[in-house]
């Protein structure tokens, strides 16, 4: 593909797809949204303790378990701090949770993303001890800024329009989802395309590393989450929205902020190679329900 239009693509599209995105999210909230699951804390602040910590913990654990370069330990610790999607809202539906806590604890994060993810990664970068991260380097503020005018301004938007146009806000959402999903898919078929190295990739080491974190980030919020007495419901919720990340967000740091194209290769990957441990467990969720539930109402 021509280099102006691989440029194009992801300096330019990415972030206004992404932009899009969020904009539909922040037009499917409203202030009582959140006020409904702070009427409940305890699940949503497991579900922020869970992202904020866990994911980051098990990239460093898969980081070091996996020996990986140095590339790809910071595109996975890149993807590791940034937050659910619309594609975790989608598996949590599918999975049949809880959809406004998924969404809330998505769009909460999403606000609170353009300023953890260039403090946290800054300092992984610090301390990771290589000089081969130099050229990683992360400019704080400029970050801040552009990820705020990418994700959290168009959630605020969102809200806004939806606060003084309701009945119309509620008409254009399925309109808003179909094209940012057609749009995003777009994006990431055409990054693919730009960058076919990394389909033998996906069959290496780090393609395994990406599944991992997925698939350990799923399990573990699952089985923590059930030890703190919660709902299965709201169980499922927190494992997706843990385990399901936005590698829009990564791509759109690595490529548009960073203009390392290199350090996007993971997200990339991850985009692609999460669907499968996230489809399966969805799978296990249901199938292990269909068994239960003729137990529970048995008399």
């Amino acid at each position: 593909m021509d280099p102006i239009i691989a440029k194009t693509v992801s300096q330019v599209m990415l972030p206004i797809v992404l932009g899009i995105v969020m904009l539909g999210m922040g037009l499917s909230l409203q202030i009582k949204d959140f006020k409904a699951v702070l009427k409940a804390p305890k699940v949503a602040i497991i579900g922020f303790l869970l992202q904020l910590l866990l994911l980051p913990i098990l990239a460093l654990f898969i980081i070091k378990a996996f020996s990986l370069n140095q590339t790809a330990a910071a595109g996975l610790f890149l993807l590791a701090l940034c937050p659910g999607g619309a594609t975790s809202n989608l598996f949590s539906f599918i999975a049949k949770g809880n959809l406004a806590l998924s969404v809330c604890l998505t769009s909460v994060m999403s606000m609170l993303s353009p300023f953890i993810i260039p403090i946290a990664f800054v300092g992984f970068i610090h301390y990771s001890g290589s000089t081969d991260n130099q050229h990683f380097n992360l400019p704080l503020l400029p970050a801040i800024k552009q990820l705020t005018v990418v994700t959290l301004l168009p959630i605020v938007i969102g809200m806004c329009i939806r606060y003084f146009a309701d009945q119309w806000s509620q008409s254009v959402i399925p309109f808003m989802k179909k094209v940012s999903t057609i749009a995003m898919l777009l994006v990431v078929t055409a990054l693919v395309l730009t960058n076919l190295k990394i389909i033998p990739a996906m069959l290496s080491l780090q393609g395994f590393a990406v599944i991992t974190l997925c698939s350990l980030a799923l399990i573990i919020a699952y089985f923590i989450a059930g030890k703190l007495n919660v709902n299965n419901t709201d169980r499922k919720t927190i494992a997706i929205e843990v385990g399901v990340q936005n590698a829009g967000t990564a791509m759109m740091i690595a490529f548009t902020i960073m203009h390392q194209p290199a350090l996007a290769t993971i997200p990339l990957m991850y985009g692609l190679l999460m669907n499968i441990p996230a489809f399966i467990f969805v799978y296990l969720l249901l199938n292990k329900e269909k068994v239960i539930m003729p137990i529970k109402v048995t008399p």
